[in-house]
Formats: structure tokens, C-alpha cells, sequence
């Protein structure tokens, strides 16, 4: 059985609320690995994170996305630089906290569809990639692509979007990020997409189509376990559920009504169906 992890912003209302206390909770729901939001990763105090990981035998996963301000496809070198900067700090931070990798929007400004030429923005995707799996060669980190739905990013919905880009910047520590919401969105079939990644998937997430937990919705998980499976996928299984409303977490992912009437609860239910349902992978 692989690791299976929860994103740690399941529990957040605020995307700077303190992660300490959180590995707990993903340890008492039933959790392996804690996925760390690197939106703030200079704030982080990794130390103190990393011990409590090790004292609950918990292994660490983490995860970031671009912005205006760090958007590494963007005209302005500054701003590239800026977005540089910042996937450096979240590569250490990663590396101080034991992770493997860091996924998510790593490679374009989450939610932002700019007007200008957008074949210009990809060339310098890749730039800029050529520069920070440098840095990521340099922590023994991977970054990991998240293959966003059309309605959050444009340059990665498909799987052979992502692998282009990939072959393009050629290291061997970028890979794809799969999210079972995003696929259930963009793809004919999700396990097929799954396949076509094959080696090159790095990191996994399970949600349900309406981003609650798995097990919820109509996600085909026999048919995600079995294409897991034919490509031989050795990562972790993260839920990164989103079922809270409240606060900039819910309204940021467009959580605008309750869809748990229990956190932690539905957290040892997402848990107890991941290790059920992936048993083989």
C-alpha cells in the first residue's frame, strides 16, 4: 500500500492559519503523509514542523502555486525572478521538511488568463522551469506539474500538454501532478490520462468531482486504481479535499456551501476508503 496523505488546508480557513496542530489531526484521521500549502514558505517554521512529523511517524508532502507577483511566464523579468525566488524557497522547504516534492501550480499564475500572447508565456514557462529544476537538482526535490481544469489555469489541461513541456525543459526532476477533480473535468477518461503519463506521474490527487472527499461523487476509482497500477505509480495518494466554506480557503476554491458537516470525521471516512479502495496500487 503506498502512502496516502491529506492536504493540510482541508482543516485552514485562512491560508496562513498555523500548521502545527493540523499533522495531528491527519495522523488521528487515519493519515500517512501531511501535504504542506508553501504559499508562505519563508513563515514556515520547518523545524518545529519536522519534528512533529517524525514523532507521529508521519512523512511530509508539499505543494505551492504562482501568483502575479511570482508568475514565471510573465513579460517582466523581476516578476519571473520573483516567481524563481519563490519556488527556491518552497524547494528548501520541502527538502528541510523531508518531502519529495513540490506540486501543484508550479509553472503559471493560478486563476490568471492573460491577454497577451500566451505561445510567449510558454516559452518562457520553460526559461524559467530550466532554471528552477536546477535548483531543485540542487535539494533532491521534484517539482510537480498540476494539470489544472480550464477554468483555473490555460497553459496545462491535458496530460500531453504537461509532458510537452516537460520533454522541452528535459530534467529528470520535473514530472506531472494528476488530480482526480481536474481530470474529471478535461479528460475523455481519466484512467486513460492516467496511462499516458505514465513514468512521468510524480504526484497524485484523490478528490471527488465536486471536491469532496473520495468515495463521494462519481469519480470511477477501480478504474483509477488500475491505471495507477499499469504505470507502476510509486508516489503518494493525497486527498486534497476542499469542504469548508468558511474563510479565504472556502471562497478562494469556490466552496460556497457546506459539504461535510464534520471534519474530522469525514477526514477518518476519506482515510478508511482510501486504503479500502487502493489497496493494490
Amino acid at each position: 500500500m503506498l502512502p496516502i496523505g491529506i492536504h493540510l488546508s482541508y482543516w485552514q480557513t485562512s491560508w496562513n492559519d498555523d500548521l502545527l496542530p493540523l499533522i495531528g489531526r491527519a495522523h488521528q484521521a487515519g493519515f500517512d503523509v501531511a501535504e504542506f500549502p508553501l504559499l508562505f514558505p519563508n513563515e514556515l517554521k520547518y523545524q518545529e514542523l519536522r519534528s512533529e512529523l517524525d514523532n507521529l511517524g508521519m512523512r511530509a508532502s508539499c505543494g505551492t502555486g504562482l501568483g502575479p507577483d511570482t508568475d514565471i511566464t510573465h513579460p517582466d523579468k523581476t516578476i519571473r525572478q520573483a516567481g524563481i525566488k519563490h519556488l527556491r524557497s518552497c524547494l528548501e522547504g520541502a527538502a528541510l521538511l523531508g518531502s519529495p516534492g513540490v506540486g501543484g501550480v508550479t509553472y503559471a499564475p493560478w486563476g490568471m488568463f492573460p491577454e497577451d500572447d500566451w505561445n510567449e508565456r510558454r516559452k518562457r514557462c520553460i526559461e524559467s522551469l530550466k532554471e528552477a529544476v536546477m535548483i531543485a537538482g540542487e535539494n533532491n526535490v521534484t517539482i510537480f506539474m498540476e494539470v489544472l481544469n480550464r477554468f483555473e489555469g490555460y497553459l496545462i489541461n491535458t496530460v500531453s500538454q504537461g509532458l510537452e513541456i516537460i520533454h522541452e525543459v528535459d530534467s529528470d526532476y520535473l514530472k506531472l501532478h494528476l488530480d482526480t477533480f481536474h481530470l474529471n473535468i478535461e479528460a475523455d477518461r481519466i484512467a486513460d490520462e492516467i496511462r499516458a503519463a505514465g513514468d512521468y506521474l510524480g504526484h497524485f490527487h484523490l478528490v471527488a468531482n465536486n471536491r469532496k472527499i473520495p468515495g463521494e461523487g462519481h469519480i470511477p476509482w477501480a478504474e483509477v486504481k488500475s491505471a495507477l497500477i499499469d504505470v507502476s505509480y510509486r508516489g503518494y495518494l493525497v486527498a486534497e479535499t476542499f469542504v469548508n466554506p468558511a474563510g479565504e480557503v472556502g471562497r478562494g476554491l469556490f466552496i460556497w456551501r457546506e459539504l461535510a458537516s464534520d471534519l474530522d470525521q469525514s477526514a477518518r471516512i476519506a482515510a478508511e476508503f482510501i486504503k479500502k479502495e487502493m489497496a493494490d496500487v
